[in-house]
């Protein structure tokens, strides 16, 4: 993710065959947003979303959701989607 920051990635890199070992994630330089993603065995993804706006306000509360997705189609839509969606940002 490449929101007003640069990238960083913390994880393991993907195995040669299907999924990945361990979480992946990302995240801007204040860490807000943040998307971290785990690999089920089976074929599935499942990308959380996190939002913090005031981490040091309100005790550091936040919110994040999860979706569970196959490997495949769907997180290829997702994809396109969020890159839409980010997109619109810049017009």
């Amino acid at each position: 993710m490449a929101v007003g920051g640069q990238v960083e990635r913390a994880a393991n890199p993907p195995p040669t065959t299907g999924g990945w070992d361990g979480g992946r994630s990302w995240w801007n330089h204040d860490r807000d947003p943040a998307v971290s993603a785990a690999f089920r065995p089976g074929g599935q993804v499942g990308p959380t979303w996190a939002v913090r706006p005031w981490p040091r306000d309100a005790g550091g509360r936040g919110a994040s959701v999860t979706t569970w997705l196959e490997a495949g189609e769907q997180m290829t839509a997702l994809a396109v989607g969020v890159r839409a969606l980010l997109a619109e940002g810049h017009r």
